[in-house]
């Protein structure tokens, strides 16, 4: 267990909550995992730090099939733009590969935004900072330890 994994574990002991984990082969996309899970890829909880135009991270999470409008989240952030962080930024906030980001900021103090179709879940999965682990948990239980901010900056996947 890699020590970023090791510290979201123990974060969702210490805060009370129940859930289950799960190995599997490595996986780098929400449509991946959600295959190896045998779940809708909805169900994914897909966690991405963003850079504000004035430099400052935030941690955006949604379901897995949904992307970015990024003027509904530069409007909810009040500010000018919002972009992807540059990996190595991304990926030296949160100790792990921009693939297996979780969605809990509070424990790499990032302002966290989850997008209100989140909600619409009674469970969602995520990666723990690992590519060959997944985590199940309470939508309500992940709301309450992570106490983010719900706003609405998702939408549909693109049409093939």
């Amino acid at each position: 267990m890699n020590a970023i994994e090791e510290r979201v574990l123990r974060f969702l002991d210490e805060n009370g909550v129940r859930y289950e984990v799960f190995e599997h082969e490595p996986v780098y996309t929400c449509e991946k995992m959600a295959e190896y899970l045998r779940a809708d890829q909805n169900l994914i909880a897909k966690s991405m730090i963003m850079k504000k135009s004035d430099g400052g991270l935030l941690l955006a999470v949604l379901p897995g099939e949904m992307r970015i409008d990024y003027a509904k989240l530069a409007r909810e952030l009040n500010t000018k733009s919002v972009s992807l962080a540059p990996i190595e930024e991304a990926e030296k906030t949160a100790g792990c590969s921009v693939g297996c980001v979780y969605p809990l900021g509070k424990i790499i103090n990032l302002p966290t935004y989850f997008d209100k179709n989140l909600l619409k879940y009674a469970y969602v999965f995520f990666n723990p900072g690992s590519h060959t682990k997944s985590v199940r948990i309470n939508t309500r239980d992940l709301i309450k330890i992570s106490r983010p901010t719900i706003a609405e900056f998702g939408k549909p996947p693109r049409k093939a």
